[in-house]
């Protein structure tokens, strides 16, 4: 079974053992809609098979388009079977990182209503894997890609490029 991978701001924001007192059970604080950044009516998300063997990979090219100089990249694993149980509809649509061979694992959420996006942050919340990958090693990923060819280095952000001595 694969999963989606959903790059997150802080995976604190989405511990609910963090969340403020007046967060009822049922309930999420508001900057967690926020932190899902939907746009056009639209979740971006990214398809991860089920032995995680594309997960650096997708990984370095979300992290490829950051302008740098991070502690650490957050992300969530949610089984994509709670995708197909609710009515979203997922289609392909190459990603728009700097690191073309990743690109083909990218997935929208479409038709995505307020009501989608919260529902989606229950799911996520509820069901999620959060994970935390240190900073020191995402940029040796980017790096890694780099040298093997395989990254759009017009396509990175200054910061970014600075950061990794590309610059």
């Amino acid at each position: 079974m694969s999963y989606l991978l959903r790059a997150v701001h802080d995976r604190i924001y989405w511990d609910r053992d963090l969340f403020p007192k007046w967060v009822g059970p049922d309930d999420l604080p508001s900057c967690i809609v926020g932190d899902l950044q939907a746009e056009g009516n639209t979740l971006s998300v990214w398809e991860i098979l089920d032995n995680e063997a594309n997960l650096s990979q997708v990984i370095t090219a979300i992290a490829s388009r950051h302008p740098g100089s991070r502690a650490y990249f957050d992300y969530a694993l949610l089984k994509l079977d709670f995708i197909n149980d609710v009515n979203f509809s997922l289609s392909k649509e190459d990603g728009k990182t700097p690191y073309g061979d990743a690109n083909l694992y990218h997935r929208n959420l479409s038709n995505v209503s307020l009501q989608k996006v919260v529902y989606f942050a229950h799911l996520l919340c509820k069901n999620g894997d959060f994970r935390r990958a240190p900073w020191k090693e995402v940029k040796k990923s980017i790096l890694d890609a780099h040298t093997k060819g395989k990254l759009d280095l017009s396509r990175v952000r200054d910061g970014l490029k600075k950061e990794l001595g590309l610059a």
